[in-house]
């Protein structure tokens, strides 16, 4: 087991379009006007219920519990709705969809509004559709069946996940700004918007060295539309509530992983998780040939050597000033 690093760097520019996934999905089959959002085919409707129900739910539910220690509050704000209702969520963890439509929705069937990436993934992409991707589209000829799904699922009583924030920032500790827009699906169709707010405990026990911060998935009271106001209004409202248990909830974050760090220049995103995580290979390696060449040369009587200088040679800050970072270089 290897010991996990706290407060390594992040760099940003923009808080709403910076996203800092390390994977990017080849977009070889645009979702545009022909995609289908929902099929009529029994065989793929009865895999889906089975893929979801049987097999994804109960696994995400292990991996949730055991890898994340996850930990519900709230879970009853959720409960007392019936009928449809959008969950919104800020975007911190790879699994924080799961974390939403397992740990907390569950038994619920939940449809997640994701990014196209999500159905552009060999072979994966058909298993992300029948547990309920439901991708923004890519063109505005394509957005009328967008619509018309997430409004279909919600007449039906479904519920819908949304991460307003649109991008993902691993164990991001604050709330980015994001707009209306996606709160006109419960306005629109008169449901609730449930705001959830994942926030992360220091790990505690004999491993914490080993662990990443816990998960605790926080669940505010259901947001209603009020009937005397506008669908623009109402989706404004809304938002704001659901913004403001964002911003008390995350108050309660106990540990950061990376520390975010705005600067005045552009820099790639996607490059920098990946650069921490070879970073770290490399510093593991230098630090095990080290200790070979020290034992070899000195023996029993080995001093304690330091990667100091090998870690400031390879600091995310020097990267940066240096240019690495930029847009320039994105593929390296």
């Amino acid at each position: 087991m290897k010991k996990v690093v706290y407060g390594q760097k992040l760099y940003y520019n923009d808080e709403r379009n910076d996203d800092f996934t390390d994977y990017k999905a080849p977009l070889d089959r645009p979702v545009d006007k022909t995609y289908r959002y929902e099929s009529r085919n029994p065989f793929f409707r009865f895999f889906s219920f089975v893929l979801y129900y049987l097999i994804a739910v109960p696994v995400l539910w292990i991996i949730c519990l055991f890898a994340n220690g996850i930990r519900v509050k709230g879970r009853k704000n959720l409960r007392s709705v019936k009928g449809g209702c959008v969950i919104y969520s800020n975007h911190v963890h790879t699994l924080d969809c799961a974390f939403a439509l397992v740990c907390a929705a569950a038994p619920r069937r939940c449809y997640i509004v994701c990014n196209p990436d999500a159905v552009h993934m060999p072979v994966v992409r058909h298993i992300v559709k029948m547990l309920g991707a439901l991708p923004v589209p890519d063109d505005f000829a394509a957005f009328k069946n967008f619509t018309k799904a997430v409004d279909n699922n919600l007449k039906k009583g479904r519920t819908l996940v949304v991460m307003p924030e649109a991008h993902i920032w691993p164990y991001y500790t604050g709330i980015r700004p994001f707009s209306s827009t996606s709160f006109s699906y419960a306005a629109k169709n008169n449901v609730p918007a449930v705001p959830v707010c994942v926030v992360f405990r220091k790990p505690k026990g004999p491993f914490k060295k080993y662990l990443k911060p816990r998960a605790t998935i926080k669940v505010g009271k259901p947001v209603y539309p009020e009937e005397n106001l506008s669908v623009k209004a109402n989706a404004s409202a809304m938002r704001d509530a659901v913004y403001e248990f964002m911003v008390e909830a995350s108050r309660h974050n106990e540990t950061a992983l990376y520390d975010y760090i705005k600067t005045e220049k552009k820099v790639n995103t996607r490059t920098q998780i990946r650069s921490l995580k070879l970073d770290r290979k490399q510093r593991v390696k230098a630090k095990r040939h080290l200790h070979a060449f020290g034992k070899k040369v000195y023996g029993e009587k080995m001093p304690d050597f330091s990667l100091a200088s090998l870690s400031a040679a390879n600091d995310m800050e020097e990267a940066l000033e240096g240019g690495y970072l930029d847009e320039r270089h994105t593929d390296e």
